[in-house]
Formats: C-alpha cells, structure tokens, sequence
C-alpha cells in the first residue's frame, strides 16, 4: 500500500504540490512528504505554502542523527519579505516559528518551534 502511495505522490503535477502537499520541490530536486509529516501538518495546521518556503529559504542544520533541521531564521525571513513583501511576512507570522526534519530526501515531521535554537 505504501508503494503505491508513494509511486501516485511522485506523478503529481507542480501545481498540485503545494494545494496536495504530496511533494516540495527545490531546484530541480523534490522532498517527498512522509504519511506521518502529512498528518502532522494538518494537525499542526502548518500550510503547504510554509512547507514550500521553508524548503526553499529556511537555514538548515544537520543533526547528530543524520536528518537535516530546516527553520525560520533572519536571514531567510528577509529573503523572503524580499521576494513576496514585508507585509506577507507580518500577516503569516504565527507560522514562521515552524520547522521540518528531512532525512534524505524525505520530509519526516513537521512543527512548530518553542525554544530557540542554538547554533554551535
């Protein structure tokens, strides 16, 4: 079952990433979205589109396990304001304390932060 889960979220169309949230694409290369990070989103009512930026713009951080932290930070908050506007950035402010967790080129989870996060 989940084969051919997977094989119908690879054959979507880049218009329906974002409203299906089946694949976020970067580039040229996609995250495919785990069942558990799909559920979690909804749960945690984190958008497709917060998913998207965050592929795109947000500062990754490798962890001692292998999977990769993806957040919010200045520096991608100002790339993004920069390309959609201060404004957006203001009105979605609740969501840009989210994060992703990527193993590969798999999305595993998705949140939202409490606490800071240190660099090191």
């Amino acid at each position: 079952m989940k084969a051919d889960r997977q094989v119908t979220l690879a054959n979507r169309s880049d218009k329906d990433d974002l409203n299906g949230m089946a694949m976020v694409t970067i580039n040229a290369k996609g995250f495919h979205m785990t069942s558990h990070a799909i559920e979690r989103s909804q749960q945690r009512c984190i958008p497709p589109l917060i998913i998207h930026w965050l592929c795109q713009y947000g500062t990754r951080k490798h962890n001692s396990n292998g999977t990769m932290l993806c957040y919010f930070d200045r520096n991608s908050l100002r790339l993004i304001a920069s390309d959609v506007g201060r404004i957006v950035i203001r009105r979605l402010s609740g969501l840009m304390h989210a994060y992703l967790v990527i193993a590969g080129n798999q999305i595993i989870t998705v949140g939202h932060r409490y606490k800071r996060i240190k660099n090191l």
